[in-house]
């Protein structure tokens, strides 16, 4: 374990990444409030760990288990606080054709998401995906990176910028929901999938002439058991948390007197009174 500690390395394409999220963070929001700039270090913070830090060697290397927290974190949490750190109705006009874009297509983001993070999980696409892994290469960078691009896409709708831009907390609701099904599914699939399916760790314990082939003592079935729980439980959480909190904001937003949100409940007060 003692070894394990000071398996840290820096990607120089990690690198690249970081410094364009920052350029372009500094960029549409010059002058970010402090909880914007804590959501963009904090998303900074995670990508680093999720990239560069000894979980990352072992998802690389050793276990289905911890690939799989990398993508949990820059889908769920990453993503999203990228997206909040832009701060609401940001200068740039670019960001506000994005949200109207969005707005009208919220279908689209959610494709896209679930899309990106269904193709990952394919076996021969997952195991291809681990070939030629000798030295630098984009390869890490492209796999976390569209993962964190679909943590982006997906929260968009949500928590974008532009508050105006914002799904329908009902619609919203629905929208959490089928996507708390679709990573249910794929958790259940990996979870009960036989458990040769996914070659790369099979293999990597012999791959790496001894050095912490096996620090945790994961037999392959947990390991992969475990990458599938990870999954299906802590993603659906995070997916039904956000649907308790637009429900209690949907009813917040609710006219006291009426019990109606506030735009039916000022169109049924203008039909009396004519």
């Amino acid at each position: 374990m003692g070894t394990l500690l000071f398996q840290w390395h820096a990607d120089p394409f990690v690198l690249l990444m970081v410094i364009t999220l920052i350029y372009f963070h500094y960029w549409i929001s010059k002058a970010t409030p402090v909880k914007n700039r804590i959501y963009f270090w904090s998303a900074i913070a995670l990508i680093g760990i999720t990239t560069c830090s000894p979980l990352h060697f072992l998802g690389m290397h050793v276990y289905f288990s911890a690939h799989m927290i990398t993508h949990v974190v820059l889908l769920l949490i990453a993503g999203p606080l990228l997206v909040m750190s832009i701060g609401p109705n940001p200068s740039a006009p670019m960001l506000k054709r994005i949200s109207a874009f969005l707005y009208k297509r919220s279908w689209l983001a959610w494709l896209a998401a679930v899309g990106i993070m269904w193709y990952w999980h394919i076996p021969s696409v997952f195991d291809g995906s681990f070939s030629g892994m000798s030295g630098f290469t984009p390869m890490p960078v492209l796999h976390a990176g569209s993962m964190l691009l679909a943590g982006i896409l997906f929260c968009w709708p949500l928590v974008g910028p532009v508050p105006e831009t914002h799904i329908h907390p009902l619609s919203g609701i629905i929208y959490l929901a089928t996507a708390c099904i679709s990573c249910s599914l794929l958790g259940l699939l990996i979870t009960f999938a036989p458990i040769n399916t996914f070659h790369h760790y099979w293999m990597a314990g012999s791959s790496m002439n001894g050095m912490l082939s096996n620090p945790w003592g994961l037999t392959p079935a947990a390991d992969q058991q475990a990458a599938g729980l990870i999954m299906w439980v802590p993603c659906c959480f995070v997916y039904l948390s956000g649907c308790l909190y637009l429900l209690r904001h949907w009813f917040a937003a609710k006219d006291p007197n009426t019990g109606l949100e506030p735009s039916i409940s000022l169109t049924l007060s203008i039909n009396e009174h004519e």
